[in-house]
């Protein structure tokens, strides 16, 4: 089976303005909402979609390798020479990283269950601020639940399970942990048991007490107006900090008389590649961001906009 057979509406591909997401309406109907993060090869997510058709499911992950192969299985599935069909209109998948995907896509109190299997755990002490499940992004899972609504991570490696019990004050969950055996029939399930794990830790966590975490959405980005614009002197100095903005190229059209900058705007976990046009409008030039592209208007991109009017003012 070729990719070119491979049906491609289960990708859901997010315009970041249109954030948070009518998971109805992307399902066409009303559902309990189950969530897997980091789903990997899709074992799990699959199963669960055919078992459970009337709930809508979506799979939150960054890697195309394992999107590709998850998306293969489906077609397998789809295409049972048995006659055994699953349409898995059910099913969702959302590439970006989770902690955009709970901050942006849902809205307060619309999810019934999040799991996640074996996260990667960053074992070394110098990457412990890069594990997933801290006190903040738990209080935030905690919002967009429903009352009841529960989180399920299992890991192979233990010392980042009593990591995440240690983040869980004053996140509004109660929590329950044990050991349980393999059962999940993942790659990387097995890919430990090959290792020697016995078994794994698991902890379940319920909301009980509601957290106010708010959806964050788009800022307003400002467009500006210069007089004179000289694209043969303007330079640019990083502006690095908690929102950092790096200038990568500029390319200059002089019949159109229309500029393009191409920056890298970190802020969070969050790194974006964005560009700004300076372009001739009349009598002026106008700064603004350029269209075509796909990104989130947060406040690092608005900051991001004002970098290039300071850096073009200074041309004149």
């Amino acid at each position: 089976m070729s990719l070119k057979e491979f049906s491609l509406s289960n990708i859901l591909e997010v315009q970041p303005f249109n954030a948070p997401i009518q998971w109805e309406s992307v399902f066409d109907k009303a559902a309990p909402l189950y969530v897997e993060i980091g789903f990997g090869y899709g074992e799990v997510l699959l199963r669960d979609a055919q078992a459970n058709p009337g709930t809508n499911y979506v799979g939150i992950e960054q890697h195309w390798e394992r999107i590709y192969k998850t998306l293969r299985h489906l077609s397998l599935i789809r295409s049972n020479p048995e006659g055994k069909f699953f349409s898995f209109r059910n099913v969702r998948i959302v590439k970006v990283d989770a902690r955009i995907a709970f901050e942006r896509y849902f809205y307060t109190g619309s999810i019934d269950q999040i799991m996640c299997l074996f996260p990667c755990p960053w074992p070394k002490k110098g990457h412990i601020k890069h594990r997933l499940f801290s006190r903040d992004f738990l209080r935030m899972l905690n919002n967009r639940l429903k009352k009841n609504g529960c989180v399920q991570v299992v890991t192979d490696f233990e010392p980042y399970g009593d990591w995440i019990l240690s983040q869980i004050q004053r996140t509004g969950f109660a929590c329950q942990t044990k050991r349980i055996p393999p059962r999940f029939r993942t790659k990387f399930e097995k890919k430990w048991q090959e290792e020697g794990h016995a078994d794994f830790f698991e902890i379940n966590l319920t909301k009980k007490r509601h957290i106010h975490v708010p959806v964050k959405e788009g800022v307003p980005l400002k467009a500006y107006r210069l007089r004179n614009f000289d694209p043969e002197k303007i330079s640019f100095l990083d502006q690095t900090g908690p929102v950092s903005v790096i200038y990568k190229e500029l390319f200059y059209d002089a019949k159109r008389q229309w500029a393009m900058v191409h920056l890298v705007v970190s802020e969070d976990y969050l790194t974006q590649h964005f560009w700004v046009t300076i372009k001739k409008v009349k009598d002026f030039w106008r700064i603004c961001k350029a269209d075509g592209q796909t990104f989130f208007p947060t406040p690092g991109v608005a900051r991001a906009i004002e970098f290039v009017y300071e850096m073009a003012k200074k041309s004149t």
